[in-house]
């Protein structure tokens, strides 16, 4: 009769310490995408285009939503992440994340600026 096959311990860290470094990789290409929606936003309004002005606010405004909606996607993945290796006592150290309260600060003020922008950008176009 067949023993079952069970798995090291080496392998099972292997298997998860690969899963984390995937997970890690996927945020990363969210993080690529964040920085050209915030790229993109920021040129819709300071290059001339050919582009009305209404369409150059809402392509603005759009860069700008999947920007922040973004910017919270990687936040939570990568506290996501922090806690599971944490968990694991993969990282051999305990780190220690900011308040909660700076980055929804933070997010608060981003979104301030951008309806800073927009108000001003449509004051400018009532003239």
């Amino acid at each position: 009769m067949d023993k079952p096959v069970v798995p090291s311990t080496r392998s099972l860290i292997a298997e998860e310490a690969t899963k984390h470094l995937t997970n890690l990789q996927k945020l990363d290409d969210e993080i690529i995408a964040l920085l050209t929606h915030a790229s993109k936003s920021l040129q819709s309004l300071n290059e001339p285009s050919t582009q009305s002005e209404d369409e150059a606010k809402l392509e603005f405004q759009t860069h700008a939503s999947n920007f922040f909606a973004g910017l919270e996607s990687v936040t939570v993945g990568l506290r996501k992440e922090s806690k599971a290796l944490q968990d694991a006592n993969m990282l051999g150290t305990t780190v220690i994340t900011k308040a909660e309260w700076v980055g929804g600060q933070k997010e608060k003020e981003g979104i301030a600026a951008a309806e800073s922008v927009l108000r001003k950008l449509n004051a400018d176009g009532d003239d």
